[in-house]
């Protein structure tokens, strides 16, 4: 009894290891896609945002820049977020892969249905 004791110590031991290593691994990689948690992206200050860090900074400054630019391409026409570039398709439409795959699923729920019918029809005539 004692010797399984420590078995199940050392297995439960190993498991909150584990575990704990998975959460430290998953906060690591949040934090490195989104940033620290505890972080301020910005504070306010005397009328004009105060960046926390040089990173953000920068992509304030070059999200102005390709403001810019979109204003030179555009012309005066820019409308600024809702406008696309040229030849891309608007939002609402579906992309190809979604339009395949609905009608894969129509052919095949029709083939399904079709074969349950058969299969009762073969068995209605048996019956009757």
């Amino acid at each position: 009894m004692k010797g399984n004791a420590w078995k199940w110590l050392a297995i439960g031991g190993a498991i909150a290891l584990l575990v704990m290593f998975g959460l430290e691994m998953s906060n690591t990689g949040i934090e490195r896609i989104y940033g620290p948690i505890d972080g301020e992206e910005y504070t306010a200050g005397s009328g004009a945002a105060e960046y926390a860090t040089e990173t953000d900074k920068r992509i304030a400054e070059l999200e102005r820049e390709l403001e810019e630019i979109r204003r030179i391409a555009y012309g005066n026409g820019y409308e600024g977020e809702g406008t696309r570039l040229p030849g891309m398709p608007s939002e609402n439409d579906q992309p190809a892969v979604n339009k395949l795959a609905d009608s894969t699923s129509g052919l095949l729920q029709s083939a399904s249905s079709k074969g349950i019918r058969f299969v009762v029809g073969l068995f209605d005539g048996w019956m009757n």
